[in-house]
This record gives C-alpha cells, structure tokens and sequence, in this order.
C-alpha cells in the first residue's frame, strides 16, 4: 500500500487527494488554486463549462434508455436552472449548442452500445504519486463513458471550436486515466455543433513524469506556507485570468 500524505505538505492543509484539474490549475493559475483548495472559494462556472456538462448528460440518458427528445428536455431544463437564456447572447448560444453537440455525440458513440456505469453514476479512478518514501497521494479522476467489452474509455469534449491536438491540460487527463486502466485505450471525442474527432495525444510515461514534478513543487510550497492567508499573499496574482470573471470581489478581497 502506497505511504500516506502524512506529515507532508497536503497532510498540513488537509488535501487528501489530486486531480488532472488541480494539478493544472496550480500549474497555471496558482492564485486561482490557492482561492480554491486553501481558502475553499470558487470562482463562478461558465455558461460554456455547464453547456458541457449538460451535453454529457443527455448522452449519457439516450445511451442507457431514454428517448432523446425526453433527455433533451431534461438537459436544457437543468442549463436553465443555472443559466438563464435571458442573461446574455452569449448564453443563448450556448444553450443552443446543446442539441447538435448531443446527436454527433449519439452518432460517434452508438456503434459502443450502451455504456457500462456502475451504480453510483461514474467510474471513478486513480493513480498514486510517490515521492521517495516521504509521501504517497492519490490522484483521482472520473470517466465519462467506459465501453468494457471494446476495451475503450471515451471522454466527451464539447467545444466550439475543434483542436487538431489535445492541449497539455487534456494530454494530462487522458494520461491519468490510461496508467489507471491498464489495457483499455482512453480516447477523448471532441464534439462542436458541426463535427467532430477523435484524439488519443501524449506520452503516458512523460505526461505523468512532467506532472510529478508539478506535484513535488506543490507539496514543497504547502509544507512551507502556515496558511491559506500566507499562501494567498505569496503566489502570483493575474487579475486578467478569465478565471476571474465574475469574482472581481474575491480577487480584490484576496489578493487586493
């Protein structure tokens, strides 16, 4: 069994586990990840981060049993709730965006069958990162859609504008769930409201390599700093990040 973060710098502020997302936000928005897992405040979620959440729900539904008409309804139902078409333009299209995103999705992924989900709703995974035997954490991620009987995890991109290679961020995903899956292929479908493709980019070994080194610097900068307060006043601040639209009072109440 993997040594406990014990005694390290997560142990000190009490995180227990990682994910790809964490990883890359203290990668590229420390400040954002101190407000985040330090100070426990969010920044608001973007209409364009729900639009896919809701996309990936209703799949999900017309893959295991409703009609796609009913799962529609309830995915724009439930983008409503948070995101009133009323607010903006930029909102209306992304509601919009819903619908065509879901059938290419459906038409990719249908040849599968259905999807295996286990009872809870997701598949969760993880990998461990070591260091020496200071310390071991889990890394932690969630699967979108896992074909067993094809040997084949599939996680669903919705975006407006598809990329021919994945982004690091996504390479680092991808890595994570394939090292925990063993043989099965991880693949990432990238879905905008007119196409589609498929992507399976990064090398598992030095993707994961690169990331460890991240996870090292973190925890050095955890075990170092006595608390979020101090962390919050140390890390760099970049008040033109679009993380913080819409938090402009917890930048200025933060980081001043």
């Amino acid at each position: 069994m993997a040594k406990s973060t014990e005694g390290s710098g997560f142990d000190r502020h009490g995180i227990g586990h990682l994910s790809a997302s964490s990883i890359n936000l203290w990668s590229n928005a420390p400040d954002v990840w101190v407000l985040s897992y330090l100070l426990k405040k969010r920044t608001p979620g973007s209409a364009a981060m729900f639009r896919g959440i809701c996309a990936e729900d209703l799949v999900a539904d017309t893959l295991t049993g409703s009609s796609f008409e009913d799962a529609l309804a309830k995915a724009l139902a439930k983008f409503d709730k948070q995101f009133p078409i009323a607010l903006s333009d930029k909102i209306t299209k992304e509601r919009a965006m819903i619908e065509p995103i879901g059938k290419i999705t459906l038409d990719e992924l249908k040849p599968f069958g259905e999807p295996d989900f286990p009872e809870n709703g997701q598949h969760k995974v993880q990998i461990f990162a070591k260091h020496y035997d200071d310390w071991a954490i889990p890394v932690i991620g969630y699967l979108d859609f896992v074909f067993e009987k094809h040997g084949l995890v599939v996680d669903l991109k919705s975006t407006g504008r598809i990329p021919s290679t994945m982004s690091p961020e996504h390479q680092l995903q991808r890595c994570i769930y394939a090292k925990a899956m063993g043989n099965s292929a991880v693949k990432f479908l990238y879905v905008s409201p007119k196409k589609c493709n498929w992507l399976e980019d990064g090398d598992v070994g030095e993707t994961l390599k690169l990331a460890k080194q991240k996870i090292i610097r973190l925890e050095r900068f955890l075990r170092h700093v006595p608390d979020a307060e101090t962390a919050a006043s140390i890390v760099p601040h970049n008040p033109n990040s679009f993380y913080w639209n819409g938090a402009e009072d917890l930048a200025q109440q933060h980081f001043n």
